[in-house]
């Protein structure tokens, strides 16, 4: 048998991404709850990171999110090398006073209202319901059952979205009505929701689902590489910012994120500034500001608006240790 010379990767024929670039600026107009150990607030323009008051300590596992303007931070205690026991659940109205404390729940999303959250409570024995809690802690009624391995998402005027068998091969996103549990809408990955409409992965392309006439439109990816992670609407709901990350860029050791933004009334795809750049990935976040300006938090702290050719950057840096999402609140 002939034997053939060995291949090697065609090396890449562009320059290789380099870190974010944009206009340094000494203020920024917002801070950063960010998912450390413990949970804390960054002041991008200071680089004062400080811890939240009323955050559980020790060797936790810690995550963010908002519902409504608010912070909401979950702290969940190990029970095994790959077991997290039900975490803590804090409300921040300022993250500088103590929060209000909802108890424990396997997952917590925001409510359609801002006024609550929706939590999928652990009564132990392998026995777990679905419960609505304002952000005061007033529980509505003791909820109705659902599987531990439900997770919920984020509720919008037609439903709440939750994702059944979470964490698994099976996973599937479904648009459910709480108050019965009857499934409106059943998709293999949901990647983001508003009040109007849903953004759907599809095998090689996109889909959005608008929630008022049911009707269900294709939408081409912008980039052929790269995996849609992080989705995040902005508040108006108007857009969402999807996050692309490429763990190997052209075969080489550097991981890239591409940020690209969705105008879900016109389908059309805006490339955010400066885009692809080398980065972590599990330590690259994006977000929205009350203003809706794009956040992103990766080696810096940077923010665009749709109207300006490129971000603005606080060369602030960031706690090594933290995950993907921040929640941006005004500077106070």
């Amino acid at each position: 048998m002939e034997e053939r010379p060995p291949t090697f990767p065609t090396p890449p024929t562009t320059p290789p991404p380099s870190k974010l670039a944009g206009v340094p600026v000494d203020y920024i107009g917002f801070r950063l709850v960010m998912a450390t150990s413990p949970p804390s607030m960054l002041d991008p323009a200071t680089g004062a990171l400080t811890p939240l008051p009323g955050a559980p300590a020790g060797d936790r596992v810690n995550d963010v999110l908002r519902a409504g303007k608010f912070p909401v931070v979950l702290s969940a205690a190990r029970c095994g090398p790959t077991c997290l026991e039900p975490s803590e659940v804090l409300i921040y109205g300022d993250p500088r006073n103590q929060p209000w404390k909802l108890g424990k729940a396997r997952s917590v999303a925001p409510a359609a209202d801002e006024s609550g959250v929706w939590l999928i409570r652990d009564d132990g024995n392998d026995l777990c319901r679905l419960q609505y809690v304002s952000l005061l802690g007033v529980e509505r009624d003791r909820g109705r059952p659902a599987s531990c391995t439900t997770a919920v998402r984020q509720e919008v005027p037609p439903g709440l979205l939750i994702t059944v068998n979470a964490g698994t091969a099976s996973a599937e996103d479904v648009l459910i009505d709480p108050a019965t549990g009857r499934a409106l809408h059943q998709f293999p990955r949901v990647l983001a929701i508003t009040k109007e409409r849903m953004l759907l992965a599809e095998l090689t392309e996109f889909s959005v689902l608008d929630l008022r006439t049911n009707l269900r439109t294709r939408v081409d990816r912008p980039v052929s590489n790269g995996a849609p992670g992080l989705a995040v609407p902005s508040r108006d709901g108007y857009q969402v910012a999807v996050l692309f990350g490429d763990p190997a860029w052209a075969g080489t050791a550097t991981q890239t994120a591409d940020v690209w933004v969705l105008a879900l009334d016109t389908l059309t795809w805006t490339h955010a500034p400066a885009m692809p750049i080398a980065t972590v990935l599990k330590r690259t976040a994006i977000e929205w500001t009350e203003s809706d300006d794009l956040v992103l938090a990766t080696d810096v702290v940077a923010n665009w608006r749709l109207d300006r050719p490129q971000w603005t950057v606080v060369k602030t840096p960031l706690p090594a240790e933290r995950n993907q999402r921040v929640v941006a609140i005004a500077q106070g």
